[in-house]
């Protein structure tokens, strides 16, 4: 079915014109949230939303004491026979992916960079985490291969940053967006033959959001000029904060429709020509979802998404007004 939105596979395909598949791995320990790096501000304990897993996979979870190589490896060979899979995407997502000393994590992305078949070093990381050092090093892969830069922004509002105990606000936000996009700017006027891509990862679905603040962010990073932004629905997962406050009645969960209608929103505002890597969220561990149900579902809520929109003649983008 096509997509009434610009894919990641099909921006993948038009870029490298093969199939190329995501391998993810577990590059981050820890982050600021939960160790207390930043001190009492920042909190102890993740996020609100984040598990003890630090939102990885299943799989990358299992190789998590794994070297990259071998991460890999585990990997590779299965998705070349079931997806006939050419190219690779090696995705750092798991916790806060450059909150160490930059000669470990650097280790770790050379080692990814240099794996047969990998075209595109993808880093999943903090706007807070994202000092000056860690963008130059990004810079130095770009004579081999793209680097795709995930900056988990989760919302552009300051309530409901709050809400998530993400201990950052959207300046910040907003702020490690532009900085990131300047340094894609710089690379490329150096003549680099590779690109640094910057998406936004965000969370919809916080009691206080309304579809007034889901259009302003769309317009917003329309503005900034990211290339990509990355959509989960709200879900709880045992042992987070906001599993007591679900339990306790705080606020509800959104059923899948009424997901379909906040994402509809945001993405009929965004512009048509910024990739989506994902439309929800998926629970890595499904035996820790409280809920909603449908979280544990990966490929039926995107057909579903893709059929509702297309039933009443919407496409990303189209209620962008032109400058």
């Amino acid at each position: 079915m096509d997509a009434p939105y610009f894919t990641y596979s099909d921006s993948l395909i038009r870029r490298y014109g093969a199939k190329t598949y995501k391998i993810t791995l577990s590059g981050g320990q820890t982050c600021p949230t939960r160790d207390g790096t930043f001190g009492p501000r920042k909190g102890w304990g993740g996020c609100s939303f984040c598990d003890v897993h630090g939102s990885a996979s299943y799989f990358s979870n299992l190789r998590r004491e794994m070297p990259v190589r071998l991460q890999l490896d585990a990997a590779a060979g299965a998705i070349r026979k079931r997806f006939k899979a050419e190219k690779f995407v090696a995705y750092f997502q798991s916790y806060t992916t450059t909150h160490q000393e930059i000669e470990e994590f650097k280790h770790r992305y050379d080692e990814a960079v240099a794996y047969p078949g990998v075209v595109r070093l993808a880093v999943g990381t903090r706007p807070d985490c994202l000092p000056e050092e860690i963008l130059a090093l990004l810079g130095t892969y770009l004579d081999r291969v793209d680097v795709q830069l995930e900056l988990g922004v989760q919302s552009l509002q300051d309530e409901v940053l709050e809400w998530f105990d993400r201990g950052h606000d959207a300046a910040c936000a907003i702020d490690g967006l532009e900085r990131a996009l300047a340094a894609a700017a710089r690379f490329r006027a150096q003549g680099l033959p590779h690109e640094l891509d910057v998406s936004a990862h965000l969370i919809i679905g916080a009691p206080m959001e309304t579809d007034e603040d889901l259009i302003r962010m769309a317009q917003r990073l329309n503005a900034v000029g990211v290339q990509g932004v990355k959509l989960h629905h709200l879900h709880v997962l045992k042992k987070t904060k906001l599993e007591r406050k679900f339990k306790a009645g705080e606020f509800p969960l959104l059923e899948m429709e009424e997901y379909f209608a906040r994402a509809a929103v945001f993405l009929r505002h965004l512009d048509p020509g910024i990739v989506v890597h994902r439309t929800h969220g998926l629970a890595p561990h499904p035996e820790e979802l409280v809920g909603p149900a449908w979280s544990a579902q990966k490929i039926h809520p995107v057909e579903q998404f893709k059929r509702w929109m297309q039933e009443r003649g919407w496409r990303q983008g189209d209620l962008v007004h032109p400058a």
